[in-house]
């Protein structure tokens, strides 16, 4: 019994570390949209910057977390089984450490970049996609890590604690 409570109190933390994780993720994601597409929209055909300073600042955060949140929601339609997968291996392997996490952040965060984009058979994304993709990838799993990868597995410890009991 001690088990399954441990178990549903994991689950809790991972479902809000995987929502903070995706979301700082999507964040990255938007931050990187807005910023590029940004400058084209924000200055006139002769270089000069059409708002101020703190106006451009400004812009650029909103359009931030506009693009992010929209991105999120894609994010959770195309993460959901790769991430559940690393999560489930994570836990039962017992893995804790920042750089597993961050590997299979981007594994996944490659995943999902491999199958939003319907490019031609044979033909790869460019090289900036990656990067970015990669990044993103790295992003959420660090939050992920921070929130509840350096605790996975540890919701095992009662199983294994009455197995060495039996033992003696």
């Amino acid at each position: 019994m001690k088990l399954v409570l441990y178990l549903i109190g994991r689950l809790f933390v991972i479902t809000f570390a995987l929502l903070i994780a995706l979301l700082a993720g999507s964040l990255f994601i938007g931050f990187g949209l807005a910023s590029g597409m940004f400058p084209e929209l924000a200055h006139s055909a002769d270089g000069a910057s059409v708002f101020g300073t703190e106006t451009d600042r400004t812009i650029l955060a909103v359009a931030s977390v506009v693009l992010g949140a929209v991105a999120s929601f894609q994010l959770v339609g195309l993460a959901t089984v790769p991430v559940t997968i690393a999560i489930a291996i994570s836990e039962l392997m017992r893995w804790q450490g920042m750089t597993v996490h961050l590997v299979l952040g981007g594994v996944c965060a490659l995943f999902v970049m491999f199958s939003a984009l319907a490019l031609p058979q044979g033909e790869m994304p460019a090289n900036g996609t990656v990067i970015v993709s990669l990044a993103a990838g790295f992003v959420a799993a660090f939050f992920y890590w921070l929130i509840a990868g350096r605790n996975a597995g540890e919701w095992l410890s009662p199983l294994s604690e009455q197995n060495s009991h039996r033992k003696d």
